[in-house]
């Protein structure tokens, strides 16, 4: 039997096996085998017939699980990542940072009126004023644009006693509480007849180093309202936003207005006097307790109040040595009495004076008998206010919207088509006779298109940058593809020049912007997409058809830069990094050439920075020798 054959552990205890016939038979197999091998060599082989392979796999080459991208597919990106390998306050996958430098309103806020309705004044250049507002530090300019904010948005208010600057967008300019930036606004005004006009305002900073804002914002309007605080008088931005008048702009603005801030004073004349009261280009103002008015709409007061007083001549006799006679009912230019005072002490500031002592003085008993007199309704919730909000409740009650500025501004700043021939004459560098300088000076949007750009401003992660301007001819539209011109641009060298597509286009409002599908000629535009081939200024218009079209001329500033520094990285590798974030300062700032105090915002990454050193120059007094010459690659 064969289990006799084996043990109890299966080893083989039999008989010895014959190991020549195991051989002979082993030998037979083989030849069998190949002999059928043979045959199967004569037939064709089956291209298509995969033989498995008998190679020799490696373990670390074994194949247990298939691979991530078998798994998902091609386009996912699979990250596979150790333990240990980094600490666990840092993630594996960085979330995206939203770097964020500006205040900006996520939605559009309510207005006093219809968005459609300020579209369509667009198309009116008789009811649009772009004006400029430009004074010393603190001397009222962005709180006087709070209280027109206040006026035209319902829903935005000033907190307690802290100042709204709605004007201030940047971070930085929160925290040190003075502007940096130019900032316009755009909004529908009304006069005291009721008329709705349309006022591009820019906010322009006070500060003396940085009146190349003011020289850039200028350019972009018709007139100009400076503010001087009456306390402090005439200070150094005062003088400089005056010699950049007189130095840059003076034949292309006309007029200037003055506007008198937060308190009071009696104002004399002269003979040749260009700014007066009497004229109607100076406006009281106090921001602080929301009041505003010109010598007219002071009078108009009286007016609505009694009914038959002619306000405009009352105006008139409101200003300089004029007395009111109280037993004659007559004004006369002598004083009746020693104890008698002016017309504009009588009729203005004490009444004024009187209003103020009341609500400070006695808010429970007699305050609301004065105000029904007056014909100011308080509710008893706004009667608890603490004093300085009372104040002002009651001053805006009084005094009503901001109409003797809108009267003001629009009896002696033209409109961008009354002053359309002023502006081109001295700010484009071609010819007025030429069918395109009779179209600028016509403002017609009907024309070829030319835009002035005289500001770049960045989004709110400033990455990049929209390019702020006037259209001074024809309409420029979304989507449409146009030629930007730069300030090195002639029509004998056309390498400062690119075609590229405008973006989207917005009309600003310090905070939030409106977007439009155009905006005609006369109006101020935020343009997207034309940012790359500008630096400082340039000049937009139709990519054909228009080439015989020539640059606005550069800004020229009233200072120059007299301090250098150097800047270099402290990785050599973030080299790029630093020269992209000084091209962007480069456009941020008009006069600027370096500037390393925006690191946070522009420069990313560790610098050094060099000493301050001053800027050393020569000049040429003699005729040299020999003559001098240059010559480009392009022979021009």
């Amino acid at each position: 039997m064969e289990a006799d054959l084996y043990d109890e552990f299966g080893n083989y205890i039999g008989p010895e096996l014959d190991s020549d016939d195991d051989d002979d038979d082993l030998d037979a197999e083989d030849r069998d085998m190949d002999e059928g091998g043979d045959d199967e060599d004569d037939e064709p082989a089956d291209a298509d017939e995969e033989v498995p392979g008998m190679e020799v796999v490696l373990h670390e080459d074994k194949k247990y699980y298939p691979t991530a991208e078998e798994v998902y597919g091609p386009e996912v990106e699979t990250i596979v990542q150790e333990e240990d390998t980094q600490p666990l306050t840092e993630p594996i996958i960085k979330p995206v940072k939203h770097r964020k430098f500006t205040l900006m309103e996520q939605e559009l806020p309510a207005t006093v009126y219809d968005m459609e309705f300020l579209a369509d004044l667009m198309d009116s250049p008789e009811l649009i004023r772009n004006v400029t507002l430009c004074g010393h530090l603190h001397h009222g300019k962005t709180c006087f644009v709070d209280c027109l904010i206040e006026q035209t948005h319902p829903e935005i208010r000033k907190r307690d006693d802290l100042d709204l600057r709605y004007t201030d967008i940047l971070f930085t300019e929160q925290e040190r509480g003075v502007g940096i930036k130019s900032t316009p606004v755009t909004m529908v005004l009304p006069d005291s007849r009721g008329k709705s006009y349309l006022f591009n305002i820019m906010d322009t900073p006070g500060h003396v180093n940085f009146s190349d804002e003011v020289t850039s914002s200028i350019r972009l309007s018709d007139g100009i309202v400076l503010f001087i605080d009456a306390a402090e008088g005439v200070c150094i931005s005062t003088l400089k936003s005056k010699s950049i008048f007189y130095y840059c702009v003076r034949p292309a603005l006309p007029t200037v207005i003055f506007l008198l801030s937060r308190f009071f004073v009696t104002y004399s004349t002269d003979e040749n006097v260009v700014v007066s009261p009497l004229l109607g280009n100076v406006c009281f103002a106090s921001s602080q307790y929301s009041i505003c008015f010109t010598l007219g709409s002071f009078a108009k007061i009286y007016s609505d109040t009694y009914g038959d007083i002619n306000y405009t001549e009352f105006a008139q006799r409101l200003w300089g040595d004029i007395y009111f006679n109280p037993k004659t009912r007559k004004f006369t230019k002598k004083a009746p009495t020693s104890n008698s005072q002016r017309s504009f002490v009588e009729f203005v500031l004490e009444p004024l004076y009187k209003i103020l002592s009341q609500v400070v003085g006695d808010v429970d008993t007699s305050l609301p008998r004065v105000l029904d007199e007056l014909g100011i309704h308080l509710s008893k919730e706004e009667l608890k206010l603490n004093i300085r909000p009372l104040l002002r409740l009651v001053c805006n009650r009084f005094f009503g919207e901001f109409t003797g500025l809108v009267d003001m501004c629009v009896q002696h700043i033209p409109s961008p088509q009354d002053g359309a021939k002023t502006k081109i004459e001295h700010t484009y560098t071609g010819g007025l006779d030429s069918d395109l300088g009779e179209t600028m000076s016509e403002c017609d949007p009907d024309g070829p298109l030319m835009c002035h750009t005289t500001k770049m401003y960045s989004t709110e992660d400033g990455v990049q940058f929209h390019a702020f301007g006037r259209v001074l001819s024809g309409t420029i539209q979304a989507g449409q593809p146009v030629k930007v011109l730069g300030e090195n641009y002639t029509l004998d060298d056309e390498e400062d020049s690119q075609v590229c597509t405008v973006g989207r286009l917005w009309i600003s409002v310090a905070r939030y912007q409106i977007e439009v599908n155009r905006v005609p000629a006369g109006n101020w535009v935020l343009i997207e997409g034309c940012d790359q081939s500008i630096v400082k200024t340039s000049t937009i218009t139709e990519p054909r058809g228009n080439e015989d079209a020539q640059i606005f001329r550069p800004l020229k500033f009233n200072t120059a830069s007299v301090i250098k520094i150097a800047v270099e990285p402290v990785n050599p590798s973030e080299l790029p990094k630093m020269l992209d974030g000084l091209r962007k300062v480069n456009k941020s700032y008009p006069s600027l050439t370096t500037k390393y105090d925006n690191k946070r915002v522009y420069l990313h990454g560790d610098k050094r920075v060099a000493d301050p050193v001053v800027t050393f120059c020569e000049t040429v007094v003699e005729t040299s020798s020999l003559k001098c010459f240059a010559e480009t690659p392009n022979k021009k």
